[in-house]
C-alpha cells in the first residue's frame, strides 16, 4: 500500500464486476443496514447491454481495484444542459486519503465534459460528516435545493392505478 500509489481512473468493464461488488459489499452508509444488494450480476444487468441505468468509473492502484463511481445522465431544462447524476463512490477503508475519491470525480468531471455535460450532482446524507466534508471540498451544498425520494412504500402508493385502474 503505497502511498504515493499511482491512481489510474477508467471506465468500469464487465470484468470489474465481481471486485465493484466485493466493494459495495464494503460500503454501508451512516443510518442504512445490512450490506448493500449490489452483487457481480446485478452490476452486469444494470450496468451494460442496450439498455444500461447507469455506467461506472474504476479507480486502479497497485494494479488493483481500489474505489468505484458509479453514475447517470440527466438533463436541466433550466440550464438547457446535461450532465451527470454522481450516484454513488466508494473508496476501500485502507485507500482512502490517498487522493482516489478526489481523482475518481475529476475522472467523472472530465468523462463529462468532453461528452457534453456541464455539471455533475450528487446527494449526500446529511449525518454521514465524512463524506460532506469530502464533497464540501470540492463544491459547495446547495442551501436551497431540497433533495425528495419515492421509495419502498411511498413508491408504491404513488405508482398504483387510480380507482379507474389507470395511472395517476
Amino acid at each position: 500500500m503505497s502511498s504515493a500509489a499511482t491512481v489510474l481512473v477508467r471506465p468500469a468493464v464487465r470484468a470489474d464486476a465481481e471486485a465493484v461488488a466485493a466493494m459495495a459489499q464494503r460500503s454501508r452508509p451512516p443510518g442504512r443496514a445490512g450490506a448493500s444488494p449490489l452483487s457481480a450480476e446485478i452490476f452486469l444487468r444494470d450496468g451494460f447491454g442496450n439498455n444500461a441505468a447507469f455506467a461506472a468509473l474504476v479507480a486502479e492502484a497497485d494494479s488493483a481495484p481500489r474505489g468505484y463511481a458509479i453514475y447517470f445522465w440527466g438533463y436541466d431544462p433550466g440550464s438547457a444542459t446535461r450532465g451527470v447524476y454522481l450516484a454513488a463512490l466508494f473508496v476501500d477503508e485502507r485507500w482512502r486519503r490517498r487522493g482516489i475519491g478526489r481523482a475518481l470525480v475529476r475522472g467523472l468531471a472530465r468523462r463529462t465534459g468532453a461528452e457534453g455535460g456541464r455539471w455533475v450532482f450528487w446527494s449526500v446524507l446529511k449525518n454521514d460528516r465524512r463524506a460532506r466534508r469530502f464533497y464540501r471540498a470540492l463544491a459547495p451544498e446547495l442551501a436551497n435545493v431540497a433533495v425528495c425520494a419515492a421509495y419502498g412504500a411511498d413508491f408504491d402508493r404513488i405508482a398504483a392505478p387510480d380507482d379507474q385502474g389507470r395511472a395517476a
